[in-house]
């Protein structure tokens, strides 16, 4: 019987999930399914299976997400989960999904995929899907044995939603990053505080009706995760780093964790407080759907991220 290859229809994620214990060795929850693919508040589901008969032999999706090129907004995809049945590996079923998922995306006025590609998987997407190497993330690492409490000059509150305060923030961050993801209340709602499964907490600065900066953070083991940052200007960013820290070291936590891109200007103050790079990398690549003239998106000196933007956090 041969494999055939057809789009995701309501119905399939018992499948999907039960493909993901056999290939993985552990559970996907459904609760973390629906909120990923079926609630994302970028576009449908973008999946492709192989089946052969009743049997799912191979899986591949990418999770929407609007991104900024210079001042414009423009849809992606970021790359998700691969997975071949055990009995299936090595026919080259992960290529053949993949490229006819690029194709539908290309169809429906997706201008790229992108995403943070692991140990396993990047050399196939580099060799065999034509995926551009954009930069090796370095995880910053602030250990905090030896941190003391600062005193803050405003006022910074934790916040349990994100309003219309936050829409322009991050299109208007001094920095010379161009690309990154497009970081609206309506996705950092439905990123941090939609997640059925992770506990994100935000603390953010707003003065006078206008919001400053924020930053989000999820506790890993003893570790303090700072999954996203952003500040207007300098004095800010200063207040927001002493507001984690002050955090950290009140919850006894051991070190705080961040990705941050090396031109981004506030790479300067991480490094004042103590941020160094521990050696360990992620991946971060993109293969182009359409072409694009606004940006180099090859270009790493155009990019910002940060943990939030990998599934993986």
């Amino acid at each position: 019987m041969s494999v055939s290859i057809r789009p995701y229809a309501p119905g399939d994620e018992r499948a999907i999930l039960d493909l993901f214990l056999t290939a993985f060795g552990k559970p996907l929850s459904m609760d973390y399914w629906n909120w990923r693919f079926r609630d994302n508040p970028a576009d449908k589901p973008q999946i492709l299976l192989a089946w052969e008969g009743d049997t799912l032999a191979a899986h591949y999706a990418v999770s929407p997400v609007y991104v900024g090129v210079a001042e414009n907004r423009l849809l992606s995809a970021l790359s998700m989960t691969t997975m071949t049945h055990p009995a299936y590996r090595g026919q080259g079923l992960f290529v053949k999904l993949a490229e006819s998922l690029y194709s539908e995306l290309r169809y429906s006025g997706y201008h790229m995929v992108w995403g943070f590609p692991n140990d396993q998987s990047h050399r196939g997407f580099i060799r065999d899907l034509a995926w551009k190497d954009i930069a090796e993330i370095p995880l910053l690492r602030l250990s905090l044995k030896e941190k003391k409490p600062e005193t803050t000059s405003v006022s910074i509150s934790e916040i349990h939603s994100f309003d219309n305060k936050f829409d322009s923030l991050w299109r208007s961050l001094p920095t010379t990053n161009r690309l990154g993801v497009w970081r609206d209340s309506k996705y950092l709602n439905w990123r941090l505080f939609g997640h059925p499964e992770n506990r994100y907490r935000v603390l953010a600065i707003i003065q006078n009706g206008e919001a400053l900066g924020y930053t989000a953070w999820k506790r890993f083991e003893n570790d303090l995760d700072l999954v996203d940052f952003a500040a207007a200007d300098a004095s800010t960013a200063r207040q927001l780093l002493q507001g984690i820290i002050d955090t950290a070291n009140s919850e006894d936590m051991s070190a705080v964790n961040a990705w941050l891109p090396l031109r981004d200007p506030v790479h300067l103050d991480f490094e004042k407080v103590g941020f160094r790079n521990t050696g360990g990398v992620t991946y971060l690549g993109v293969r182009l759907l359409t072409e694009t003239s606004m940006v180099d998106v090859t270009d790493p000196r155009q990019w910002h991220y940060a943990m939030i933007d990998s599934d993986v956090f």
